[in-house]
């Protein structure tokens, strides 16, 4: 599949639909000003994979340093629609990450995913990731 990637700032309302598909309750006000204080915050930035003009695959990111990792770029997000799955677009920005992670002087790419997410696991074995640690989450409100 020939897939164009290209960074994402205006065109939220026409990607929405492919965020929502990762995040069910995201809602299109949220979208956009979760995004707008990401970026302004943490410089997220979200690149599309494009089919045709269509975009059928995304990711969001951030470059981060912590005391664990050194500097590295974070994947928040990483969708592919539906219809499109196993068929390249989701590698391709993994690639994609790799190669803006050597660029910003990263040491690692890094990511997590649900922990019921069985493909996804699959999927990033496939790619190289290694399973390196348990998140835990508490909610307070």
């Amino acid at each position: 599949m020939d897939l164009e990637l290209r960074e994402i700032t205006t065109e939220l309302e026409k990607v929405y639909p492919l965020m929502k598909e990762l995040r069910p309750k995201l809602t299109l006000e949220d979208f956009i000003t979760i995004y707008q204080q990401a970026n302004a915050g943490n410089h997220y930035k979200i690149i599309g994979a494009y089919s045709n003009n269509d975009c059928i695959a995304l990711m969001g990111y951030r470059i981060l340093h912590d005391y664990v990792h050194g500097k590295h770029l974070y994947i928040d997000d990483l969708v592919t629609s539906a219809a499109h799955q196993s068929k390249g677009a989701g590698a391709k920005l993994l690639k994609e990450a790799e190669v803006l992670a050597k660029k910003s002087g990263c040491n690692y790419v890094r990511l997590c995913t649900g922990i019921e997410n069985e493909r996804g696991k699959e999927f990033y074995d496939r790619e190289g990731f290694k399973l390196r640690a348990v998140v835990y989450k508490k909610q307070i409100a």
